[in-house]
């Protein structure tokens, strides 16, 4: 029962009261399920009774009014069934769609590296299948627990008053098999385990499959891909087979030994009854309530056994809701858009990336980072966005370390425009909304006619209203970066981080976006990446970056003129510049 109760505290995110109202309501469905039972066998008494007692007559009138209770217990029974429904679906359904939403919002929250460190099938499986078994157990298993263990106490109950022998004789086979109930949790802990991570297993092999389709079609890889893909699902069936099977042989060895209370009912009741210490009515009333004591009891330890697996699922989402945030302290205005690095260090897993790098970047500067592929340019302006923390030194934004600053006070500061551009599957107008959700339209659409995205837009058979597809595979690479810069325009923040924004586009496109962004970076404190050189020539610092250390700094013409790394690289450049197929 306490792993039950830990279950429902993380379904319900820490708040198990709101699941109070399904269980009552269930608990008097099945207290009106019973009393026709006992209305039925109150029935038969009379009827029994000038049996026994010869020259008795029979009690019409009782009988009548047995015959009233049994139809108002029938309409009420309806009544309480409909509450019960809709407490257990409408109550149960919106506690998992709240939390549903509070893990995507505890998720935006984490640091970057939570990510980097898992699959995708991992962390798609939160939302999904995790809290899909949670919604499961919280609509129907709880509930019917509840109500399946409250029946046969309320019968039980009734049954001391007509004989404590034979109540006595029907209760101890209970405690009996709670052993086997036990044990049943067990094998569904142990085996459910492994059955989940092989479920996480093969998503994330599903997902990687399905993102990486194109490269298979291209390269024929269409066999090996799909051999690890049906390996993972191979495993997932034999899991689920040993999932399913495993628990069987103790449930049903509970099923014996509670069953065997109705032999012991049969038997010992009839000692008593030719020895005269029990009648004929309450022996028939043991006899036919015997069943509906046992029969709830199994479905409740079935559903104990579920709920254990369920549980597997709410304590991946307690785990996660454990997962430190980003946020420490909340200041709420940054008063100044200057950025400084602190002997900042950094590193994937355990790899250093970012060696002990101080710099200043004064506001409303342009500074550029060059370098050879992996040496930290990306990392840095992730550092500023606070998408990873550093491991030694400080980030400081406006005099503050990033990291007294709330999330969303960090990231109204920041105009991000990354190099592969994401586009959700929504509209245009929506996408670019992204930058400022509470945009007027004349606002969207100067911000893109400022971004060169407002011609082809309009070309459009719905303009703005074009849905993008998902990631935007309607539009092309230059069309979606222009949006991306769209929106980073609309939202006007004090610092733009530009991550080789016209790195991979044709030299029509090129124009086009970086027309764009220098409407963009006006009056900003810019922090832009490029491999192509040539566009950064007027930045006010260029900072060679090699091996997580800054080599260079300063402006384009002094590196010329000293001659070091920037100058290698910038004559190599030129020299490319001739090169013809």
């Amino acid at each position: 029962m306490m792993n039950v109760s830990a279950a429902l505290s993380s379904a319900t995110m820490g708040n198990p009261k709101r699941l109070r109202p399904m269980i009552w309501w269930t608990i008097v469905e099945y207290f009106f399920r019973g009393s026709p039972y006992g209305i039925t066998l109150f029935i038969v008494w009379e009827l029994f009774k000038p049996l026994q007692n010869p020259g008795t007559s029979l009690d019409v009138q009782k009988i009548t009014m047995a015959c009233i209770s049994m139809f108002v217990s029938l309409i009420l029974l309806y009544f309480a069934s409909k509450k019960a429904y809709f407490a257990s679906y409408k109550a149960g359904y919106e506690i998992c769609a709240d939390g549903r939403k509070e893990v995507t919002r505890h998720l935006k929250r984490l640091p970057m590296g939570f990510y980097n460190s898992r699959d995708p099938g991992d962390i798609g499986a939160y939302v999904v299948s995790d809290y899909a078994n949670i919604e499961q157990m919280v609509t129907h298993m709880v509930p019917q627990f509840f109500g399946a263990l409250a029946m046969p106490l309320v019968l039980l109950t009734g049954l001391f008053f007509f004989n404590w022998q034979l109540a006595l004789a029907a209760t101890l086979v209970i405690p009996l098999s709670w052993p086997m109930l036990l044990l049943t949790n067990y094998v569904v802990r142990k085996f459910g385990g492994r059955h989940q991570k092989v479920k996480v297993e093969s998503a994330s092999r599903m997902i990687e499959y399905i993102q990486g389709i194109r490269l298979i079609k291209a390269f024929n890889l269409g066999g090996s891909k799909f051999e690890r893909l049906e390996r993972a699902f191979r495993k997932l069936k034999k899991e689920s087979i040993r999932l399913e099977a495993a628990p069987g042989p103790t449930i049903v060895f509970a099923s014996v030994i509670l069953n065997g209370g109705i032999i012991l009912i049969i038997l010992l009741g009839f000692s008593m009854l030719l020895s005269a210490d029990v009648s004929l009515p309450v022996y028939i009333l043991f006899l036919v309530l015997g069943v509906h004591i046992y029969q709830p009891l199994l479905h409740a330890m079935t559903f104990m056994a579920e709920m254990n697996y369920m549980k597997l699922g709410a304590d991946r989402i307690e785990k996660l809701r454990k997962t430190p945030l980003l946020e420490t302290n909340m200041e709420k205005e940054v008063h100044c858009a200057d950025i400084e690095f602190r002997n900042v260090h950094f590193s994937y897993k355990d790899a250093e990336v970012i060696n002990g790098i101080s710099l200043k970047i004064p506001e409303q500067s342009l500074t550029a980072l060059v370098g050879p592929s992996g040496s930290g340019k990306t990392t840095l302006t992730r550092l500023i966005a606070r998408f990873w923390d550093v491991d030694e030194g400080e980030v400081l934004i406006g005099g503050k370390n990033i990291k007294n600053y709330s999330s969303d006070t960090l990231m109204s500061q920041l105009s991000i425009v990354f190099q592969d551009v994401y586009l959700f599957n929504d509209t245009i107008y929506n996408n670019i909304r992204i930058g400022k959700e509470d945009a007027r339209e004349e606002e969207i659409i100067a911000a893109a006619k400022t971004a060169q995205c407002h011609s082809f837009i309009d070309a459009l058979p719905e303009k703005y209203n074009t849905m993008v597809g998902e990631g935007g595979s309607t539009l092309s690479g230059g069309e979606k970066q222009r949006i991306s810069i769209a929106r980073a325009i609309l939202k006007n923040a004090p610092i733009v981080l530009l991550d080789e924004a016209t790195a991979s586009l044709d030299p029509e496109n090129e124009l086009y976006i970086q027309k764009a962004i220098d409407d963009l970076v006006k009056n900003k404190t810019v922090i832009i990446i490029a491999h192509r050189l040539h566009t950064i020539q007027k930045a006010d610092k260029i900072l060679v970056i090699d091996k997580g250390q800054i080599a260079e700094e300063g402006t384009h013409e002094h590196l010329l003129a000293s001659k070091g790394l920037y100058k290698s690289l910038w004559d190599e450049q030129q020299r490319l510049k001739g090169w013809k197929f």
